[in-house]
């Protein structure tokens, strides 16, 4: 058999397994539309149909969402501390990055130890301490404090994160500038801001998912149905006796259409910055 020939097999070979990965990967995805679908009573049975029938097919669960909750406004809600804690975060984290990259003290150390071990902290044990403290502020019912907490609880990682990608800057590079005159600053904003791109792409994406998933502190925060998230409103489809499985996947589904077009927007700098702060050059 030919070179040519093997090598188109291998490459057949390789696509028949992408599909087949790509498939398992994505029935889920799959499965929530399905369910979206079908109402609930023909999916509680011993073997749920896989395809949606045609008979009972409907987008009744949608509408039904859209019409009876503030589908609108959680999302809304969603977005507004998802931003505000996605860019504090990143801005914070690339100060914080920097300074542990490019500074070797021992309290620029100790600091950096902190963030760790403060990561390390579950949120169950932070959230009756922020209550308090919050409560006290008369920050309760307010998206400031749902941001702020995500922003103290997303840092200290991003901060690690962004260290890894400022290693992997030449530490010359900023210099030079400096010795034509710019301040540490300046250098750090028009020399190596520019190159941690890919970098802080990733930071962002992994505030924004950790911030548009948060129930804990967004429920214990907000009591306010007008102030939910919409990861507390999906909770409140599923009863203590029942749960709408149509109406649940259908608002899932509409919640995870933000965070893929956030990967779709910032796609070009994540397939590089993904691996670009791993290794130190």
């Amino acid at each position: 058999m030919s070179a040519t020939a093997l090598s188109g097999g291998r490459r057949w070979s390789l696509l028949a397994l992408a599909v087949v990965v790509t498939g398992v990967l994505m029935f889920p995805v799959y499965w929530m539309i399905m369910t979206s679908l079908v109402p609930s009573n023909d999916l509680l049975v011993a073997e749920p149909p896989l395809v949606p029938p045609a008979d009972s097919a409907t987008t009744e669960a949608w509408t039904g969402v859209i019409d009876d909750q503030p589908v609108g406004r959680w999302l809304w809600n969603s977005t507004v501390t998802t931003l505000g804690a996605a860019i504090i975060s990143t801005a914070v984290s690339t100060l914080g990055g920097y300074s542990l990259s490019r500074f070797r003290t021992a309290g620029q150390q100790a600091m950096g130890f902190t963030l760790l071990f403060s990561r390390m902290l579950p949120g169950t044990l932070l959230i009756i301490p922020l209550f308090v403290l919050f409560a006290g502020l008369g920050m309760v019912n307010n998206l400031w404090s749902v941001t702020l907490v995500n922003i103290a609880a997303t840092v200290p990682f991003t901060t690690w994160l962004m260290k890894g990608f400022v290693d992997s800057v030449p530490a010359e590079l900023e210099q030079s500038a400096m010795i034509d005159g710019c301040g540490r600053l300046r250098a750090l904003w028009y020399v190596v801001v520019p190159l941690l791109k890919p970098g802080i792409a990733a930071t962002f994406v992994y505030a924004s998912i950790l911030t548009w998933g948060d129930f804990l502190f967004a429920r214990t925060l907000m009591g306010d149905p007008q102030g939910w998230t919409v990861t507390v409103g999906i909770a409140t489809f599923i009863g203590e006796f029942s749960i709408d499985w149509s109406g649940l996947m259908a608002i899932g589904l509409m919640s995870t259409v933000p965070m893929v077009l956030l990967f779709i927007v910032l796609e070009p700098f994540l397939s590089r910055g993904m691996t670009a702060g791993a290794v130190k050059g």
